[in-house]
């Protein structure tokens, strides 16, 4: 193989690698994990539960630690597809609505945007009641992922995935 083709082949290889490691529903989209500090004893929830949480519906959890919902930023990868799912709203919808929630004084009502997934982890990983979402590959030790409607990440008919 002469060197000048050797690269590109190679980068194909290791991204294809790459790609099939990445945990995915059935529809072949990238899961995101719903994940929660390692303390909390919820291991499942409804998706109504998980849209309750993160709405500002229910704000302790059963042990009455109190809920501290967290967000990626809105360009994340994750981002788009776990606003339309918690919250049945497009990207432009979810930014009008926190605009408004914040002008009104009920930001309670909205996720906190933690910035990066990595820096959802560290921070659902560092306080007993956060609850957060990230794209399922980046979920490491040091926090839990949360069922949903008893399916995880990677099982068929899974709710939760980004394109």
């Amino acid at each position: 193989m002469r060197p000048s083709t050797a690269f590109p082949k190679l980068a194909a290889l290791v991204l294809t690698g790459f790609i099939a490691a990445l945990p995915a529903n059935s529809a072949g989209a990238v899961a995101i994990a719903i994940i929660v500090n390692k303390a909390n004893s919820t291991s499942s929830l409804t998706a109504r539960q998980l849209k309750d949480l993160f709405s500002g519906g229910k704000t302790r959890w059963p042990d009455g630690q109190k809920v501290q919902a967290l967000a990626t930023s809105p360009d994340s990868p994750e981002h788009p597809a776990a606003i339309q799912f918690l919250f049945g709203m497009t990207e432009q919808e979810y930014r009008k609505y926190t605009i408004q929630a914040n002008f009104t004084g009920k930001t309670d009502e909205v996720p906190k945007e933690a910035g990066s997934p990595q820096t959802v982890v560290s921070q659902v990983a560092n306080t007993p009641g956060a609850i957060g979402f990230v794209n399922a590959s980046l979920v490491g030790p040091n926090v839990k992922v949360v069922k949903i409607d008893g399916m995880a990440p990677g099982d068929p008919g899974y709710p939760l995935g980004a394109k």
